[in-house]
């Protein structure tokens, strides 16, 4: 879909768009879990050159609401809370906006593609456990702009930092010296119009993860990651939507981890009656290697020994399989009303093999990446609220093309006593604002 035409699409489509919907984490999450087959807002992380598409609004939420503790008549406020908007300059006429520029913040966003590689806990020389402490600044900073052809470009920092400090039991920070995790990723991205029938997008960015327990100048030990992701959007008036190919790929380098991931799928997108439908199949091949990484699952935490890092004995573990994915969602009752439903399934096959020289670390309920030599089927989690899980549901509210508020319902909410009081009924409330 060409930038220049981007406007017109939006405002036929709506919330409904098969080509650039304004979405939030909330709608994702609830129509199938993941945005690599559908062209979203939430897609700017993926590539930075998307922020051109949806210049001009701003975006907030108050995190996710995954507690699965909740007592009965207890309540406990959503996590990491985040809001950020995009603007942009045109530097055409009034037939032509294009050549732009466009730049756009977002504060408080947790980067679940790398958070997920710091541990809970870091051995330091003394041998204490020392805690990993939460970043604090969680800031993703975009610059972007289009060529007078429409094709479009954008720049892309995140920085995750916390040095020196952590919450104490009250929630408030307070000096912690040997408290540190860092975690910076800087990239660009491009998205090519070839023609009205054919998108073209890539990105590469370069990461550093970065934890404690002492301090780490940004070169130090030299764990660099690299992200590289790419997709095409073919327009197919025969479906009236548009088949989406793509290419995943992670080389992660961080303290005792290392890891390679490989996706590549095929999906659909398709435009139905005061609707829309999407699915992707994926290839999924990930290789993970760890040295001196612990888990107790006693207090369920991951521990890295920084100790024996001149001491290396790696585990690896290699899963190889396969994902299906969808999501729908369709206008009821209201044309300001939208309802949502999707999940994801993926089916792995499991390798492990452990270095002998650890057995003597796994013991008293400790183990590394594996527990021991063998093989399995894995696959995502079941049902635990989060956004990788089977199912999710939820609806959106669209008030005259400005305000767009999007709800993942709890998925027990159903299944409970309403007497009682307990649990959540919303897990993620999501909202855009554009002008």
């Amino acid at each position: 879909m060409n930038l220049k035409t981007v406007a017109a699409v939006g405002t036929a489509f709506g919330i409904l768009g098969v080509g650039s919907a304004f979405a939030t984490f909330a709608r994702i999450e609830s129509m199938g879990k993941n945005t690599t087959y559908i062209m979203d807002d939430v897609s700017i992380f993926d590539n930075p050159a998307n922020i051109n598409l949806y210049s001009n609004y701003l975006i907030g939420e108050f995190g996710p609401y995954t507690n699965n503790d909740m007592k009965a008549g207890g309540n406990v406020d959503p996590q990491h809370p985040n809001f950020g908007g995009i603007f942009a300059i045109s530097l055409g006429d009034a037939n032509n906006p294009d050549p732009r520029i466009s730049i756009g913040g977002l504060f408080g966003r947790i980067n679940t593609d790398l958070v997920q590689y710091l541990p809970d806990y870091v051995n330091g020389d003394n041998g204490t456990p020392t805690k990993v402490p939460e970043t604090v600044t969680n800031f993703d900073g975009f610059l972007g702009g289009t060529l007078s052809n429409g094709n479009a470009w954008g720049l892309h920092v995140y920085i995750a930092q916390q040095d020196g400090g952590d919450k104490d039991e009250d929630g408030n920070y307070q000096v912690k010296k040997d408290a540190y995790a860092s975690i910076v990723e800087a990239g660009g991205g491009m998205n090519f119009q070839f023609t009205n029938t054919f998108d073209l997008e890539a990105s590469l960015s370069l990461a550093r993860i970065q934890y404690g327990p002492e301090h780490h100048n940004f070169f130090d030990d030299g764990n660099f990651s690299w992200l590289i992701k790419s997709r095409a959007f073919f327009t197919l008036d025969a479906i009236n939507g548009e088949l989406v190919p793509a290419l995943n790929l992670k080389f992660i380098d961080a303290p005792g981890l290392d890891e390679k991931h490989a996706q590549v799928g095929v999906g659909v997108n398709v435009a139905l009656d005061r609707g829309f439908f999407w699915m992707g199949l994926d290839f999924i091949w990930n290789k993970r290697k760890a040295h001196d990484w612990l888990y107790d699952t006693e207090t369920k935490t991951w521990t890295y020994d920084s100790r024996n890092d001149d001491n290396k004995r790696w585990d690896e573990r290699s899963d190889i399989g396969g994902m299906i994915s969808f999501g729908i969602e369709r206008n009821i009752w209201w044309d300001w009303f939208v309802i949502r439903v999707g999940g994801q399934k993926s089916i792995l096959y499991t390798d492990c093999n452990v270095n002998s020289k650890n057995e003597d670390k796994y013991k008293d309920g400790k183990y590394g990446i594996c527990k021991e030599d063998g093989n399995f089927f894995t696959t995502n989690p079941l049902a635990d609220g989060t956004s990788k899980d089977h199912i999710g549901f939820g609806f959106g509210i669209n008030i005259e093309e400005k305000l767009k508020i999007d709800v993942t319902v709890a998925e027990d909410l159903l299944f409970r006593n309403p007497f009682q009081g307990e649990g959540r009924i919303f897990s993620r409330i999501s909202a855009t604002y554009s002008f």
